[in-house]
């Protein structure tokens, strides 16, 4: 992308404006009246069509609608001409700012102006997500190099016909201290006859990373929170895991699950949970490639990497092949 040092839209008016406004209510008007849409885009104004650009400021990563200095220089001019009775604004008071153009346009009409502000909003938010996935993979390779937690991963296999049947539920957690991988996998009992199988995998039965326990989902549960109180006792927290993990913890809420709080006790809320941070894969994942659009499921991240994965959709495996997912995107040397 080009670089060019511009002005943005509202840094330009504003200026203007403030300028003019000093000058007491007649001069008020006649500034308004410039820059009134009907008169600023009328076929045979000054300033209809002017050149403008969508950029991303180099210092602060945020997007704009700019101008480039030949540009906001015509402007003051073509003002001036209409407000002459008062000394022309001086540019020199402005600062215009580096910025990588990523679209060039002319405003013709007052909806080509906003769809190009829509454009500059809509990109800043894209790159503020992008920033923020990139500062999470950042921390996730510190916390693992670290060595002082334990990582947890959970997932739960809802029945696909109704998803308040919660059939499965598996966690992973993987300590970093002695980089070693504990797994559990639990099918809930009181659903023994209902089986996925329509529009995902039934593979309840198959887990591959040591013996299922058949029992009610409130013992499952209850074992959950005992794992979590260990990891809290001995590190002082714990860090999430997830790969989309939003499902599963609305499927916990649901159920009343009590995290382990931040100062003791119970509580309701991951945020107000002993948890360090929440990493998602998906969303770490998306900061190695910078996009953040429609991120590839679990398997089809995995197989990105080369990873094989047998029986994808039990509960126990899902969670493991995530913490290992986690380690390959923050660093090549693992084996758990």
């Amino acid at each position: 992308m080009e670089k060019e040092y511009c002005l943005g839209w509202h840094l330009v008016y504003d200026a203007l404006r403030d300028y003019y406004y000093s000058f007491g209510e007649s001069v008020q008007k006649e500034f308004n009246h410039f820059y009134d849409p009907l008169h600023f885009f009328a076929p045979d104004s000054l300033t209809v069509g002017i050149p403008l650009s969508v950029g991303v400021c180099v210092s602060t990563g945020k997007c704009h609608v700019v101008m480039a200095r030949h540009i906001y220089e015509q402007l003051a001019d073509f003002i001036h001409q209409k407000i002459p009775q008062v000394p022309e604004f001086q540019l020199e008071s402005l600062t215009p700012a580096e910025y990588e153009i990523i679209d060039r346009f002319e405003a013709f009409t007052p909806n080509i102006l906003s769809k190009g502000h829509q454009r500059a909003k809509k990109k800043t938010k894209q790159l503020t997500r992008i920033r923020q996935a990139h500062e999470e993979a950042a921390l996730a390779k510190r916390l693992v190099n670290s060595s002082n937690y334990v990582f947890v991963s959970i997932d739960i296999e809802a029945y696909e016909k109704d998803h308040s049947i919660l059939l499965e539920i598996g966690w992973s957690m993987y300590d970093a201290s002695t980089n070693t991988c504990m797994d559990q996998h639990y099918i809930n009992d009181q659903y023994r006859h209902l089986l996925n199988g329509q529009f995902v995998e039934d593979q309840k039965e198959r887990f591959n990373y040591g013996t299922s326990v058949w029992c009610s989902l409130k013992q499952a549960l209850i074992e959950l929170r005992k794992d979590l109180d260990w990891a809290v006792k001995r590190d002082g927290g714990f860090v999430l895991v997830g790969h989309g993990l939003d499902s599963d913890l609305k499927y916990l809420a649901e159920q009343n699950f009590l995290w382990p709080g931040r100062h003791g006790g119970d509580v309701a809320s991951i945020e107000d949970s002993a948890k360090v941070t929440i990493l998602n894969t998906d969303t770490i994942y998306g900061a190695s490639i910078n996009d953040l659009h429609n991120p590839p499921s679990l398997g089809r991240t995995l197989a990105l990497f080369h990873i094989d994965t047998w029986n994808l959709h039990n509960a126990g495996n899902d969670a493991h092949y995530t913490l290992l997912l986690l380690l390959k995107l923050v660093h090549d040397n693992c084996d758990i």
